[in-house]
């Protein structure tokens, strides 16, 4: 104790008391925080979102293995080629000889209906992962990011416990789905700020090419209409994105959403990533809300078929 502490006993009484107050106070912020930030994450949830994310994730990919088996896309792309643009430290990724990639998407597609079935959940979830990249890494002129977005997905599935209707599910195997769309849309507006996009281009271009469209066609001609299409979509996702968080404006902004992924299935050629996207969305929604839809629906239908009284 230095002199001046020993001459003011109350000096030394007021650092004990601050010090233990600062210690106290930090304690219970750091409770706090968890209670309100941690704990939650671990509180049992209903499951049924994820069951229905699952589902949707599961026919989605079994329509995209459909999808290349039918229009021959296996043999132009994987097959046929003689040179591979190699993703660097995957150089020694190969093709399959022979008809092998034909198998190797057969599998894919099996693997795609046992996540659909929630059949072998775990290891088909893990087989379809190291499935699909194999795929994703053959060839980095095929790069697509829904592609990559696919085995994000992957991953998180493998990750999570196994989403059934009867079962609760810890709410961070939501958030994690949640933070990971989040990231996606913020992204995806992100990199749209650049010299091109903000010149109206290639969005000009792309809906130049829909000038046929009944109604709108003219429309896709205007500068105006452009400019909303390429400046609002900057806005949607940077700003949309994190307003899917918050119940007030989660509604509005999912419907927003909806409308812009189907009219990206309908005018551009884009594959499944819209229909990927929209059933991420819906892991917005509260957790439960594939039961509030099928009990909507089941009063709706009992409606409809009372016979009508008067």
């Amino acid at each position: 104790m230095s002199k001046s502490q020993s001459q003011r006993p109350w000096l030394s009484s007021c650092g004990e008391f601050l010090g233990q107050y600062e210690r106290e106070t930090k304690g219970e912020a750091a409770i706090n925080l968890r209670r309100r930030f941690i704990d939650p994450l671990f509180e049992e949830v209903d499951a049924s979102s994820l069951v229905a994310l699952r589902v949707m994730f599961g026919l989605i990919m079994l329509w995209e293995c459909w999808r290349f088996w039918s229009k021959g896309w296996i043999e132009r792309h994987y097959i046929a080629p003689e040179f591979f643009f190699k993703y660097y430290g995957f150089e020694w990724v190969q093709a399959w000889p022979g008809d092998g990639m034909y198998w190797h998407f057969a599998a894919l597609a099996v693997l795609a209906l046992l996540i659909t079935l929630g059949v072998l959940y775990r290891a088909a979830t893990v087989l379809f992962f190291l499935a699909f990249t194999y795929v994703f890494l053959l060839d980095q002129a095929r790069y697509l990011n829904h592609f990559y977005l696919v085995i994000l997905i992957a991953v998180a599935l493998m990750v999570i416990p196994a989403p059934h209707l009867r079962s609760p599910t810890p709410a961070w195997s939501i958030w994690l789905f949640r933070l990971q769309f989040e990231v996606m849309y913020i992204f995806a507006g992100i990199v749209k700020i650049n010299a091109d996009w903000l010149r109206l281009e290639p969005m000009g271009m792309w809906l130049a090419r829909r000038d046929d469209w009944p109604f709108l066609g003219e429309l896709f001609l205007q500068d105006w209409v452009v400019a909303i299409a390429s400046y609002g979509a900057i806005v949607l996702h940077i700003i949309g994105a994190p307003l899917l968080l918050v119940k007030a404006t989660r509604g509005w902004v999912m419907a927003i959403y909806f409308v812009f992924h189907l009219m990206n299935h309908f005018m551009f050629n884009i594959g499944i990533f819209p229909w990927v996207a929209m059933a991420g969305t819906l892991l917005f929604l509260e957790p439960d809300w594939p039961k509030r839809a099928i009990r909507v629906t089941k009063k709706f239908t009992l409606k409809m078929r009372a016979p009508a009284h008067g």
